[in-house]
């Protein structure tokens, strides 16, 4: 498992920003940390042409706003922003800009309300379960945030080659929301693939995105 590195300090940034973590995390029954490496995760390299003025005036909004996260980023992480111009900025600055950045132009989907999670079993393939341990000793986001970010994602059906391709699959613990769980059911009746495919096919589908 790779050493993390804590960054102390950490600014999640003026109460706009804010409010999109606490609504991102209402949806995806994940914590604050969670939601702040995801995005630096998932935007590594969407927004890496971002402008030494448009880094600096994010940095102004933060500095108004005096919210500060710690959080502990992996290398993983970092390494994703290693040769990134960043203008004479610390490390600690330029990601907390770049965050407010990338918070500011991607729109999730969010819910105002509040959202329980549901514990149950499914069945994966054991392949997607040691990915899925993989990203998590990688990154430190855990596999509830993982699979219920995944739902908030347009669906695209796997392959029938993909479907019935043979695999040992094992019982896997999870905790979706109910508003994931209530994708899953609708996309099992929609394809006609059992729960475990389409939740396995999302999951799948998203973590190739993020190594590529």
């Amino acid at each position: 498992m790779e050493k993390r590195c804590t960054i102390e300090n950490w600014f999640v940034a003026y109460p706009r920003d804010l409010s999109r973590v606490r609504k991102t995390r209402s949806l995806s029954g994940i914590s604050k940390t969670s939601t702040v490496l995801l995005h630096l995760v998932l935007y590594a390299t969407q927004f890496k042409e971002v402008t030494k003025e448009e880094l600096e005036n994010e940095l102004d909004k933060i500095e108004v706003s005096h919210q500060q996260l710690q959080v502990e980023i992996s290398n993983f992480i970092l390494l994703k922003y290693e040769n990134r111009k960043m203008y004479l900025l610390t490390v600690r600055k330029y990601l907390s800009a770049y965050l407010s950045y990338v918070v500011n132009h991607t729109n999730w989907k969010s819910e105002e309300k509040s959202v329980f999670k549901a514990v149950s079993t499914t069945c994966l393939s054991q392949e997607t379960v040691n990915q899925l341990a993989l990203f998590k000793d990688q990154t430190g986001i855990p596999n509830t945030a993982l699979l219920n970010y995944a739902f908030t994602l347009d669906y695209s059906a796997p392959s029938a080659e993909w479907v019935s391709k043979e695999s040992d699959r094992v019982q896997q613990g999870i905790q979706l929301t109910k508003s994931s769980s209530k994708r899953v059911k609708e996309l099992s009746e929609e394809t006609g693939y059992p729960r475990n495919i389409v939740l396995e096919q999302q999951l799948i589908k998203l973590l190739e995105n993020i190594v590529k």
